[in-house]
């Protein structure tokens, strides 16, 4: 394991592959100010932890194999997520079996804990909150009981939240990604609807759900009441040509067919089908309602896409936002929307920390 220190995440990544190599892993990322006075005026750096685990297999040298150039990757100063970043997920068996050494029974001893675990938090997240909020440092004059500093510091891992900004002059094209069922090709719907229709913004909608016949009908009806242009794109270059016809466009939706994250085969084609343009923005469209070791293994698989943004499905189905809450806290990732029911184009908002942070207090 290896700490490095970066004025950007690009550069703390170049630093870790020249030293680790390409099978390095990131364990755990903050940023921090070196230099100033008292405090101030210092610059702000990135401090990433890294290693990379060892094995016998590790020790065979192996030949020096030049790699393709990775896929510029739109971002928004160091908070969007890249590929890198995403393989956090790798790690997290590791984590667990460090981490389950260290005795938690203060923790568990403490009634935010248990609120916290009744709401799905992960135990070892829930166990490491609960630390940070005994540290952390609030402003003078402001004291809080433990449960509430545990809900402040919670509550820093939902701001980092934006949802699609359409660019003045220019085209936005943006792709959702995602397992099946998750509810993609509703979701881009209602999302079409409220640019279009709320907003008056010109969008075109591109499907290359060609797996599944009954997709590309259901976005077809919803494009005609709507009222804006649909193409059915098989192949990276029909994408390509695809997004250069809709240039006089404000906004391109892209909706892809849902992958199996274990199936590498598809994953790679939906990979290949993103390369055709640095600059199309990924979201990747999870459940609520699934099971938080399952959405670890999502977010790992389709790390290879690059998803800058997460958007969240089925609120209204789901007991609670613990998946929602232990990926945010594992990935710096950006949170998008969030849809709370099947009614296009109402059911789907931006998504909003007081309202999750009441989900976490209810009954």
């Amino acid at each position: 394991m290896k700490i490095f220190t970066a004025a950007t995440m690009q550069e703390g990544m170049a630093q870790i592959k020249s030293e680790l190599g390409r099978d390095a892993v990131i364990l755990h990322t903050r940023r921090l100010k070196k230099g100033g006075v008292m405090g101030f005026f210092g610059k702000e750096v990135i401090e990433i932890t890294a290693g990379v685990e060892a094995t016998a297999q590790a020790m065979v040298p192996v030949p020096e194999v030049k790699m393709p150039p990775a896929r510029p990757v739109l971002t928004d100063g160091d908070s969007k997520m890249t590929a890198v970043q995403l393989e956090l997920g790798t790690m997290r068996k590791l984590l667990e079996q460090v981490l389950h050494k260290i005795p938690l029974q203060e923790e568990k001893k403490s009634p935010v804990f248990a609120m916290l675990e009744q709401n799905d938090i992960d135990g070892q997240i829930a166990a490491e909150l609960v630390r940070e909020a005994a540290k952390t440092k609030f402003p003078a004059g402001i004291h809080f009981t433990e449960d509430q500093a545990v809900l402040e510091v919670l509550r820093t891992y939902l701001q980092r939240i934006e949802g699609i900004t359409v660019l003045p002059n220019a085209t936005k094209t943006v792709a959702f990604i995602g397992p099946t069922g998750v509810g993609k090709t509703t979701t881009i719907a209602k999302l079409a609807a409220n640019f279009a229709i709320k907003e008056g913004y010109k969008v075109a909608l591109i499907t290359a759900d060609t797996y599944r016949i009954s997709a590309v009908e259901q976005l077809k009806t919803y494009a005609d009441i709507i009222g804006v242009p649909i193409e059915i794109v098989y192949t990276p270059d029909e994408l390509k040509l695809a997004i250069q016809r809709h240039q006089d466009k404000q906004l391109i939706l892209i909706d892809t067919a849902g992958r199996s994250p274990k199936n590498q085969y598809q994953l790679g084609e939906l990979q290949d089908l993103l390369e055709i343009n640095p600059y199309i923005e990924v979201h990747l469209v999870l459940s609520m309602t699934t099971k938080y070791k399952e959405a670890l293994d999502i977010v790992h698989n389709f790390s290879g896409c690059s998803p800058q943004k997460f958007l969240f499905t089925k609120l209204d189905e789901a007991r609670n936002i613990g998946t929602m809450l232990n990926l945010l806290y594992q990935f710096p990732v950006t949170l998008s929307y969030v849809a709370t029911g099947q009614n296009v184009p109402d059911d789907i908002e931006l998504a909003d920390p007081g309202k999750l942070m009441n989900l976490i207090l209810k009954e």
